[in-house]
């Protein structure tokens, strides 16, 4: 089979020919159909991510079907269509047994510490495992893993969005028009902002009630005005820069949260008197639990929420697709497909 290898950081990966492997005790095979790219694995290639070591293959989002089961696996069907849970837990933990399994104190996950899904042929723990409806595309279950149910647990866990809230998303990449339709499946009024207007118009036609390029206009002042002086409720950081927080944090009302999903630079700034006096809060998130992995695939299932891919690559255009990622030519989410 063929698989990409991250040999050396700071370059591209290698498409190298390697054996099949075979599944262990309670592990299923899967036929890689779909694999989705995401700037964490910018973040790898760049050598910034301390747990991942050189050597291996890297891809956290992944669609296929099975085509082998290990010893052990039960409940799974050869030929079912799937998508991976990224997260591969001990289930014993404190964490674990109150269903925070995206905190489990053993977490390794697949495409970081564990080889990944850039490959053809790919090997999941069969508790990783999750069937999908056969109608939906593989590359846009591919994305379902991390796009998708990161930042359905950023909404609905994390802001604890509800009806009538007034939701900032900034930054509408391949996060936040996914975003954008759960925020309102919530009921949420919804602002998007980019510096590209055709981001923009893509975050239009998938729900946001208003949109705002950071390129052309005072962020800040746009919403003092779209909201009547209200300000937000809950406002999603998919940016993740060093001055991201403290201005989200003049946006926010009194009591509103500020939900960090994204992350570039290490450290952020904020004005403490903001936090204090007006008990807004920073919060982080991290993954997604099990069960919030079932939920978003119900979602996709029914239609509520589409995956918006932007564009499909082969796994030998996985280069080029990451250098479009990093410069920031990619409209939304990407995915490697295999035939």
């Amino acid at each position: 089979m063929k698989a990409a290898f991250l040999r050396d950081f700071h370059k591209g990966l290698n498409i190298e020919e390697t054996d099949i492997p075979s599944p262990g005790y309670k592990e299923v095979l899967v036929k890689v159909k779909a694999s989705g790219l995401c700037a964490s694995d910018l973040h790898i290639i760049d050598g910034i991510l301390p747990s991942v070591s050189l050597n291996f293959t890297p891809g956290h989002e992944m669609a296929g079907e099975i085509c082998e089961l290990g010893e052990g696996v039960t409940g799974l069907e050869l030929g079912s269509h799937v998508v991976a849970s990224i997260d591969v837990t001990c289930g014993r933990c404190r964490f674990c047994l109150t269903g925070h399994t995206n905190l489990c104190r053993s977490l390794r996950r697949i495409g970081f510490e564990i080889n990944g899904s850039h490959e053809e042929y790919a090997i999941v723990p069969e508790n990783n495992i999750f069937p999908i409806d056969d109608s939906i595309p593989f590359e846009q279950a591919a994305v379902i893993p991390d796009a998708v149910v990161c930042m359905y647990h950023a909404i609905k866990n994390k802001g604890q969005v509800r009806a009538g809230d007034k939701v900032l998303i900034l930054g509408t990449g391949g996060l936040g028009i996914q975003g954008i339709q759960i925020a309102k499946y919530f009921g949420a009024e919804v602002y998007a902002t980019s510096r590209q207007d055709k981001k923009l118009e893509i975050a239009k036609q998938f729900g946001a009630d208003e949109v705002i390029n950071t390129a052309k206009c005072n962020l800040i002042e746009e919403i003092d005005r779209i909201t009547n002086g209200e300000q937000c409720d809950v406002i999603f950081d998919n940016i993740g820069v060093k001055s991201s927080i403290e201005e989200s944090l003049k946006m926010l009302r009194p009591g509103g949260k500020v939900v960090v999903v994204g992350y570039n630079d290490p450290e952020f700034e904020a004005n403490y008197q903001e936090i204090v006096i007006k008990e807004k809060e920073i919060i982080g998130i991290r993954g997604s639990s099990r069960e919030d992995l079932v939920e978003a695939i119900r979602l996709v299932e029914k239609g509520v929420v589409k995956p918006y891919i932007y564009q499909t690559y082969k796994l030998e255009q996985i280069n080029e697709a990451l250098e479009n990622l990093r410069n920031g030519v990619s409209l939304g989410r990407t995915v490697v497909v295999f035939d």
